[in-house]
């Protein structure tokens, strides 16, 4: 799927007329002086930000999809224009480390590097952030910065150590990804002993939804839903271009024994979009009582049964099994860990579906 960009009409000076902030130093708490401190891609109380994310700042003038659609929006802008939109600041910060975010601060900090590189820049924010197949090289930039602080392959190997934390280890990636990500970009294919495994997985799945070979899928259009059954576990990215533009998906995998499923609302809807409207996110404990129901199963019996994330977190999952043995849902889904179900994959979307309809008439239960 490609999410659509919401291009905005700005004015575009020349490149020679762009400048970049001062200074960047990451931060991952929101520590800084809101006075001088810009976020990117994330968002903290009391701090401008470029960002998509829900509760962010961003001036109506510069919104995109992608926190790097928005960087490059505004490194558009003439410099009485930025600083009329955001006003002064010395500090770049962001709260977390992902692709679109360090994208984003390269091109708010460096758009004469950026703007050249705006396909390349978008394509790997979008294949990072929303988990869609934009090719080959998009999903290498992603994967060069996601397994950078990780494996003896990495540029940073001499300089990590096994008892760093996690801020030490991604200030130690923003410093490298900041001076290199324009190389990155333009060889995406240059590190690629950091995940040349990863990376072959999913584009044997890209290969094998494009033939139609152990995949199908049937839509639902009124609800914004897409049924993907597959013969066996696939990569997050595979879910998501087999749904095509559907923001809700389930997941089936058949077997002998019976369904193991997984639903995802997926985390395009939990971000701020421009370019289209999706649906809300009900809370699913309605479904859930059904689902108990029928499968026989009551959820303070312990034992495998049906659960759900709660409907704010950026990618929430439901399934049937051990809620607290699944892995991240920012992890490909992987219910095929999960005991089988004794469901129909149509009584599954009934009780989805009448928990949607229902949504807006009466107040939703929790799960």
């Amino acid at each position: 799927m490609r999410a659509h960009q919401g291009e905005q009409a700005l004015d575009r000076p020349p490149l020679r007329h762009l400048i970049a902030a001062p200074a960047f130093r990451f931060r991952p708490r929101s520590d800084g002086d809101p006075a001088q401190t810009l976020y990117v891609d994330g968002t903290a109380p009391g701090f401008r930000s470029l960002s998509h994310w829900p509760g962010n700042s961003t001036p109506a003038a510069v919104k995109h999809d992608l926190s790097t659609g928005i960087a490059l929006n505004v490194a558009r802008l003439s410099p009485a224009q930025r600083h009329a939109l955001l006003g002064d600041f010395d500090e770049v910060a962001n709260n977390h480390y992902d692709t679109d975010g360090a994208l984003c601060a390269l091109t708010v900090l460096r758009p004469e590097d950026a703007l050249p590189r705006t396909a390349a820049l978008l394509d790997a924010a979008a294949c990072g952030d929303f988990g869609v197949w934009r090719g080959e090289a998009a999903l290498a930039v992603e994967l060069t910065v996601m397994q950078l602080t990780h494996g003896a392959a990495s540029p940073l190997a001499d300089r990590l150590r096994p008892d760093m934390g996690d801020d030490e280890r991604h200030a130690l990636a923003y410093d490298w990804l900041l001076a290199h990500l324009p190389e990155v970009l333009d060889d995406p294919f240059a590190l690629r002993a950091l995940w040349k495994e990863r990376h072959a997985q999913v584009v044997d799945d890209v290969r094998r939804i494009e033939a139609g070979t152990g995949i199908s899928t049937r839509v639902f259009p009124d609800l914004d839903f897409c049924l993907v059954s597959s013969d066996r576990p696939i990569t997050d990215i595979g879910l998501n271009l087999a749904a095509g533009d559907c923001s809700r998906v389930l997941l089936v995998l058949p077997s002998r024994e019976g369904y193991r499923y997984r639903f995802r609302y997926r985390v395009e809807s939990w971000f701020e979009l421009v370019s289209r409207k999706v649906p809300p996110r009900p809370a699913l404990g309605p479904a859930l009582e059904v689902l108990r129901r029928a499968e026989g199963t009551d959820a303070r019996a312990g034992g495998p049964t049906w659960w759900s994330d709660p409907p704010e977190s950026p990618v929430c999952e439901a399934g049937f099994g051990d809620h607290a043995r699944r892995a991240s849902a920012f992890d490909d889904p992987d219910p095929q860990h999960d005991p089988p179900s004794r469901l129909l994959p149509s009584t599954v979307i009934d009780a989805l579906a009448a928990a949607w309809r229902g949504a807006g008439r009466q107040p939703a239960k929790l799960a």
